[in-house]
């Protein structure tokens, strides 16, 4: 047989993060095998051990390929720069468009709030989670600070709570917009609720 050139490697690398975001999204992490996954992308289990070690391997390659590509991996989101509310606002609409109008990222999010069972072998992923939660959160307080100290936001209020407020509502806008399967325009209401928000603080 021909050995595959990088491009057809990439393919099936491609092919197989394909298979398994569809699956994983149908019917959940546990209740998905890696042969339904090989069958689904066209491939032998083979090829997926030759790109991933098991399956756990490719549902981090698959976590790494979204946030890669939608840039919100922790390093991304983590040097956004916010010099002002309308930054914090742009920030969170690009995230909310990306949302509509990328089938891939939206599926991921839904395998990710109602799919993905944290069974002990996925518990790594979720102190990742964790811990990128807390650390956005953290950069949220700092944000939120220096605006305060810049006579931006008013300064009576608490910056902890702030950005705990903030975060809230972007995990309840998304939580909503997903269980409403795009039944109303995150972009539009979630817009709204920022503006609200945000004008608050001022």
């Amino acid at each position: 047989m021909a050995r595959k050139t990088k491009a057809e490697a990439e393919q099936t690398r491609r092919d197989i993060l394909e298979a398994a975001l569809d699956l994983f999204h149908a019917k959940g992490y546990a209740r998905t095998t890696l042969e339904e996954i090989a069958r689904r992308a066209g491939v032998t289990r083979g090829a997926i051990y030759w790109h991933f070690k098991d399956k756990v391997d490719l549902f981090h390659g698959l976590k790494d390929e979204i946030e890669c590509s939608t840039e919100t991996r922790l390093e991304d989101l983590l040097l956004l720069s916010v010099n002002g509310l309308s930054d914090i606002r742009d920030n969170l609409l690009r995230l909310y468009r990306n949302l509509e109008n990328d089938e891939h990222f939206k599926k991921y999010f839904e395998m990710i709030f109602f799919r993905a069972e944290f069974t002990e072998e996925l518990q790594p992923m979720l102190n990742q989670f964790k811990i990128k939660l807390h650390r956005l959160q953290q950069k949220d307080t700092d944000d939120f600070s220096r605006l305060q100290k810049a006579g931006k936001i008013s300064a009576h209020l608490d910056c902890v709570q702030c950005a705990l407020a903030l975060r809230c509502l972007i995990i309840g806008s998304l939580h909503s917009w997903l269980i409403d399967d795009g039944g109303h325009s995150i972009v539009e209401q979630g817009g709204a609720l920022i503006d609200h928000f945000l004008n608050s603080l001022r």
